[in-house]
């Protein structure tokens, strides 16, 4: 494999336009299409993993017409395709026809066993229903001011809210066709309106054949009935009753967090979780996937968020039995962590090594001083972990506190079922869960494989979360612990591996809501590091950390994808290498922060801005500006600003917006950007970052096209990336002048030679980006078997510091790749060179980004170069 190129379909960018940059993609030497979802979603999902139907070509992008047109273009340029799957969740809706049958039929439904619901809650009002909190506002509200009314929808009766409908049972339809009757008492429909209504009086909740069958009768007679008029007699009393006989029950969307009785993608309402542990679901939605790996430019499968699924090492079994040739997970890794060695696959979609590139190139004296003047200006003493505890506490408590307790409850079952542990209260249980939970440092385990890494994992969590609760019964840890691990009574064991699976896909969400999208909004010396998977700090040694990471690759996950940039970034791969910069010149920040807050003043007055959300608006601000757009800037901040702040929970957030708040950030980051003295204020520090910022990209660039694994060039990055978190990095690109870009480098290759890329880049020409990737992209297609099989050796410098730079050999059967970049450039210099082995020297060697010839005797001298980024190719 070449290269990947990740594309973001949606309605206006679907099979067609991709198909009219394939000749481009091509002549750039990207050797696969990594596409976003396929599936059919929602009507206008900008995304796609709102998937409605795993089995059917999205209609919006192209259908199936124009996903056989895009293949055939693939084949004719001998480009494959990787796919993006969702197996853990589907959306619900009016066009999701296996949901609605599931409302419509309750567990009796063919459909009921796909999806994640507990159909014996613990709230009785909820026992045999589905809670659907998607109203805006409390239920009896929207029914008194007639926001929920009843509609026809094809062969069947819908309430309707907004966008959203819901089936009514079938049993519920004889008080519809009443109506219908006294509407109708003097028609030749009365009798056929009566008969009906007494057939469908005598249904029973398991009479869904029946009721199937009578439904083409209701639909021949309704032909005949103005149905507006019927319907909207139901008065606000009569229309409650009858929707209080479905197997639903409408309410509010904030009821969600503490009465959901079904399992979510996270907290997102309308993404039900699916049972795609149960193998009927697992082919039923597999249909599609099965069919598409067999056509000859479909070369695998991305897995989105492989921790939702109860079983993961079993479902990526199942994945090979249907032919998946590749299959990369979508995984966040802890620090430390790897992925299970029994998961079949390539690996992940390359979030560590993205947090890789970040901390090799961090300075780490100017980090410490970062935070330093982190922490004077916030006035908070917090560290990472407390506050990454402190967030997932939060999530429990409110988004997902319905999960916890039904979490609890099972534990608290388990508990009374030995008479050793019934005397754990159930409201210790909980809190104890939540204690070990936010205590847990990753994502998740995978028993029941893996056990002694789990034993190592719970037991961590265990003693930091008596630690932080000496006033607990500490065997209360031991219970728990006991019933992750399956040390109890053979009785019990069928109950607790399934409240242990149930335990796992809860760590995950939780991790996510609490990490990702909380603690890395409130906690934040340099935002850079606060990327999906990384953590804000960096360890001890992060060159040789760096080395580690790609001997392992090599040896064990040589096509493991290796990502800069993604639809989930939250901040685009040359904004943070801006901010990575700004440890380079830590002391010119602590000067220019402390400006900015006296430009800031003026507009934080009484309620304003808070010194955290200044701090991480001031970040970001140095590495977008651009005095020449600043009103497109503006917007594109306020925009971020905006959902940064709801993310932090602090002042505001998605469940409560503070209007005060957010307008008091507002007036703060449109006055700042629009004051006079800016420029002049944050200028000096803005042109270093962008300097040093652009050297650091170019060095991600080519450590990103020569480590262990296969480079992923998220869309429109050929060029400087310099986006925020979506729906920012989802702005369209422009490809047209790209295309031109790539053909001007054509038609003058010979002529761009070291000198005029040296001058390139003394200029922070983006377009060396372009340059760089054809280039590299060549070699790899030329040396395929180097970069799938070679070996990875580490080269060291004659620096006994801290050195500047990265190098590495990676051989196979005699051919060699010696790559040297820069990193810390702005530190103090002295005489650099690389001593090679004895096997290295004597070689002839060529630069494949200048295409120079290098000549290297028992050294290499680092002045004597064509530039300061090279990838010198020997072969046999």
């Amino acid at each position: 494999m070449i290269a990947t190129y990740r594309l973001q379909l949606e309605p206006s960018f679907g099979f067609g336009e991709v198909e009219r940059i394939v000749p481009y993609l091509n002549r750039l030497g990207v050797s696969h299409l990594y596409l976003s979802p396929i599936t059919e979603a929602r009507s206008g999902s900008m995304h796609g993993y709102d998937v409605i139907d795993h089995n059917v070509i999205r209609e919006e992008l192209g259908g199936k017409q124009g996903w056989e047109k895009l293949s055939a273009t693939l084949r004719d340029a001998d480009m494959k395709v990787i796919i993006d799957f969702v197996p853990n969740h589907a959306g619900v809706g009016p066009r999701n026809e296996a949901w609605q049958n599931v409302l419509a039929f309750g567990q009796h439904s063919p459909f009921a066993s796909y999806f994640d619901i507990d159909w014996n809650p613990l709230e009785d009002s909820l026992k045999g229903k589905v809670l659907l909190p998607f109203l805006g506002k409390p239920y009896g509200e929207c029914l008194d001011e007639g926001e929920i009314q009843l509609i026809k929808h094809g062969c069947d009766f819908r309430a309707s809210y907004g966008e959203h409908n819901f089936a009514l049972s079938p049993i519920t339809y004889a008080n519809i066709l009443a109506e219908a009757m006294t509407r109708h008492e003097r028609t030749d429909l009365y009798f056929d309106l009566k008969e009906l209504r007494e057939s469908y009086a005598s249904l029973s909740a398991e009479d869904v054949r029946r009721a199937e069958m009578l439904s083409k009768r209701l639909d021949r007679i309704a032909e005949q009935i103005e149905w507006q008029p019927v319907l909207a007699h139901f008065s606000q009393e009569k229309l409650h009753q009858l929707l209080e006989q479905q197997n639903w029950r409408l309410a509010y969307w904030k009821a969600a967090s503490y009465e959901i009785n079904y399992r979510r993608f996270f907290d997102v309402n309308g993404l039900f979780a699916l049972r795609v542990q149960d193998k009927e679901v697992f082919w039923n939605s597999h249909q599609l996937v099965t069919e598409l790996l067999g056509q000859p430019e479909v070369d695998g499968l991305r897995i989105d968020h492989i921790d939702g699924l109860f079983d993961p090492q079993d479902y990526l079994h199942r994945l090979q039995d249907l032919g998946a040739k590749h299959v990369w997970v979508e995984k966040i890794l802890a620090a430390g962590e790897t992925l299970p060695e029994d998961w079949i696959g390539e690996g992940t979609t390359g979030y560590e090594f993205m947090n890789d590139v970040m901390n090799v190139l961090v300075n780490p004296s100017g980090l410490e001083s970062i935070q330093r003047t982190y922490h004077r200006f916030v006035q908070d003493n917090d560290t990472f972990e407390e506050t990454v505890r402190e967030s997932k506490r939060l999530a429990m408590e409110t988004a997902l506190s319905s999960e916890l307790h039904r979490l609890a409850y099972g534990l608290n079952r388990l508990c009374k079922a030995d008479y050793h542990t019934r005397d754990f209260a159930m409201g210790a249980l909980r809190k104890a869960l939540a204690e070990l939970i936010a205590a847990i440092d990753r994502y998740r385990t995978y028993l029941p494989y893996g056990r002694e890494s789990a034993e190592q994992v719970i037991e961590k969590a265990v003693q930091r979360a008596r630690q932080r609760t000496p006033s607990f019964e500490p065997s209360i840890y031991d219970f728990i612990s006991k019933v992750i691990l399956g040390d109890l009574p053979e009785k019990l064991l069928s109950d607790q591996q399934a409240w242990v699976g149930r335990f796992q896909q809860y760590c995950s969400a939780v991790a996510a809501k609490g990490v990702e999208d909380t603690s890395f909004y409130r906690f934040m010396p340099l935002v850079a590091l606060n990327e999906v998977g990384g953590q804000p700090s960096i360890g001890e040694q992060p060159l040789q950390a760096f080395h580690s990471h790609a001997r392992f690759r090599a040896r064990y996950r040589p096509l493991n994808l290796l990502a800069t940039a993604t639809h989930d970034h939250k901040r685009g791969e040359d904004t943070r290498m801006r901010l990575i910069a700004l440890t380079e010149i830590a002391d010119q920040w602590d000067e220019t922060v402390h400006a900015l807050a006296k430009i800031g003043e003026a507009y934080s007055k009484l309620q304003g801005a808070s010194r955290h959300d200044q701090y991480l608006f001031f970040q970001v601000l140095v590495a977008l500006w651009d005095n020449d757009h600043r009103e497109d800037l503006t917007e594109r901040m306020w925009s971020y600003m905006q959902k940064a702040t709801r993310e932090s929970k602090r002042q505001t957030s998605w469940n409560n917006e503070n209007a005060d708040y957010e307008q008091a950030v507002e007036r703060f980051v449109r006055g700042v950007i629009a004051d006079p003295a800016l420029p002049a204020t944050i200028e000096p520090l803005c042109s270093s970052i962008a300097r040093l910022g652009f050297q650091n990209a170019l060095t991600q660039l080519v450590l990103k096209f020569t480590s262990p694994g296969v480079p992923d060039i998220y869309q429109g990055s050929e060029l400087m990336d310099l986006s925020l978190v979506d729906p920012d990095n989802r702005r369209p690109v422009d490809y047209a002048h790209r295309e031109q870009l790539l053909s001007n480098f054509e038609q003058a290759n010979a002529r761009i030679d070291a000198l005029e890329i040296n001058r390139l880049i003394d200029a922070s020409e983006q377009t060396v980006k372009l340059l760089f990737m054809q280039r590299l992209m060549k070699l790899r297609s030329e040396q395929p078997a180097i970069f799938e099989l070679g070996s990875y050796r580490e080269l060291n410098t004659n620096e006994t510091d801290l050195a500047r730079w990265i190098a590495f050999v990676r051989e196979y059967e005699g051919s060699c790749i010696l790559v040297l970049v820069p990193r810390l450039q702005n530190t103090k210099k002295s005489p650099e060179s690389i001593e090679l082995n004895e096997e290295l020297q004597g070689r002839q060697w060529t630069d494949t980004i200048s295409g120079q010839r290098v000549e290297i005797d028992n050294k290499i001298e680092i002045n004597e170069l064509p530039c300061n980024w090279v990838v010198l190719h020997s072969g046999v």
